[in-house]
Formats: C-alpha cells, sequence, structure tokens
C-alpha cells in the first residue's frame, strides 16, 4: 500500500472541514479529537521532507511557511542569503523531484540578525585581554623597581 502526497491538500491540513467541525461535546468527537492529535501540521511534515533531501546550505535552515508554490525558509546564517540566490534554479529543481514540493517555484530566506554571537565573545575576549596587559605592566613596573634599588 503506497500513500501519495498531495501538496495541495497537505497545506490546508490545519483548515481542513473535518478539523473545523470537531467539539468537545460528544464522546466521539473526544475520541477523534484523541486520534487526530497527532497529526503534523503542513510546516513540520515540508521541514522532515527538507530535512530528508540533505541539500547544502539548505540543511541549516527551517521552513517557517509552505504553500505548493513558495516556501520561505528561516536561518540565522548571512551567507545563506547569498548562496540561495546563486543556486536558486538548482534548489527548486531538486526539490522539485520531492512529491510535496511538486509545484514548487520560488524559496525566500529570512536572515535572523539579532543572534550575533561574534560581538559578544570579542567584548568578553577584549576584557580578559586588558586585565592580562594590566597585569603584566604591574609586574614589569615592580621588576624594574627591583632592579634599580
Amino acid at each position: 500500500m503506497t500513500i501519495k502526497i498531495f501538496p495541495e491538500k497537505v497545506a490546508n491540513i490545519p483548515t481542513h472541514t473535518t478539523r473545523k467541525k470537531i467539539t468537545n461535546t460528544t464522546y466521539a468527537s473526544k475520541q477523534l479529537i484523541s486520534k487526530a492529535a497527532h497529526l503534523k501540521t503542513a510546516i513540520e511534515v515540508a521541514n522532515k521532507e527538507l530535512y530528508k533531501l540533505d541539500l547544502p546550505y539548505l540543511r541549516d535552515t527551517q521552513i517557517v511557511f509552505y504553500s505548493p508554490t513558495k516556501i520561505i525558509v528561516h536561518s540565522n546564517k548571512e551567507i545563506l542569503k547569498s548562496k540561495l540566490k546563486e543556486l536558486h534554479d538548482q534548489f527548486v529543481t531538486q526539490l522539485k523531484q520531492n512529491t510535496l514540493f511538486s509545484r514548487l517555484e520560488k524559496i525566500e530566506i529570512i536572515i535572523d540578525y539579532t543572534q550575533n554571537n561574534n560581538k559578544t565573545n570579542s567584548s568578553v575576549n577584549n576584557e580578559a585581554a586588558k586585565q592580562a596587559l594590566d597585569k603584566i605592566k604591574k609586574q614589569l613596573c615592580k621588576d624594574l623597581n627591583k632592579e634599580l634599588d
């Protein structure tokens, strides 16, 4: 038995009519809710499929928006923006081979600039370097004073 994936249907999982009709009023609907609780959203399914493909540069991203014709990925690496522009057509053709992304036309990227760890580490390193230099200066001054005496 094979399961076919239709991108249009996967994109509409949260808005599917049977999910809208589910209420907590009867025992049957509670049972249905407990059975449907493990269903994944379209973004989770798309992320899982993207990680299975193991494409370079897209390994470090996470899909934040999915539709059959467009995906938006999120990352905190600035280099991915230029690489995605360069290799956009190649990524799209490789992703189209997967049934979930078969109608894909566009990939966009969102870069998170708030997580910049290099600046915070450099200020800490500068403080440690200044303290080390002060200790060396004090020790040199003590050594010079001893030699002069």
